[in-house]
């Protein structure tokens, strides 16, 4: 049985390089860690991934993520289904995963895994022009992947294993429908643009999924 390790992500490392992504990319950045209760693998990931993302415990997860960064995007609507056009009628909830996503994982090195993050902060669209100098994002970064990679992301429940990395297609949550004259269904995260990105990283039981949404 999957369990939430949220607690855990509250570093200040990790703080800082979120903060970092929402500031370069403008978005909401979120990074969720779990003990999936038996080992990922290469072969078994999309299985686990794909049940995790259909879980209660996902959305408890993420809802809890968005509140604990103070961006309440997939909050402020909870109680107000007239708000988030819900078709059900009253007292209806709508669901954080888009209806026949895939969630593909594609698998990625190492060092493509530390170039996507290096790129977050120098090199993706940053609509305010905030993209950070290759030193100090290697600083962040770096702060980072020891806080994550690390006898402390792996919270002695992964010691001695290797970390495996991969790129997990971003269509598994509704689209702000930023770019499409279509009404949004909210709550909705990602944008449609190439800052919407979902990143799996995992060793052992341990995985972690890192989120951005960055808006132009």
């Amino acid at each position: 049985m999957v369990q939430s390790l949220s607690a855990e992500v509250d570093r200040g490392a990790i703080d800082r390089f979120l903060s970092a992504v929402d500031m370069v990319m403008n978005s909401n950045t979120l990074l969720l860690k779990a003990d999936a209760g038996r080992s990922l693998t290469v072969d078994n990931r999309q299985g686990l991934l794909d049940a995790y993302l259909r879980s209660d415990l996902f959305e408890q997860m993420m809802r809890a993520a968005d509140r604990q960064r103070e961006w309440y995007n997939l909050s402020d609507f909870l109680d107000d289904p007239d708000e988030i056009g819900s078709p059900a009628g009253e007292g209806a909830r709508v669901g954080l995963l888009r209806e026949g996503c895939r969630a593909s994982v594609t698998a990625l090195q190492e060092e493509e895994f530390t170039d996507r993050l290096h790129w977050m902060l120098t090199e993706a669209p940053s609509p305010y022009r905030h993209r950070l100098p290759v030193d100090e994002a290697a600083g962040i970064v770096g702060g980072f992947l020891r806080e994550v990679l690390g006898p402390a992301g792996s919270g002695g429940r992964a010691a001695g294993r290797g970390w495996q990395f991969a790129s997990v297609e971003p269509d598994f949550l509704r689209s702000t429908e930023y770019y499409t004259d279509e009404p949004p269904l909210h709550p909705a995260y990602f944008d449609g643009s190439v800052s919407d990105t979902a990143t799996l990283f995992h060793c052992g039981p341990v995985f972690y999924l890192l989120l951005t949404n960055g808006s132009p």
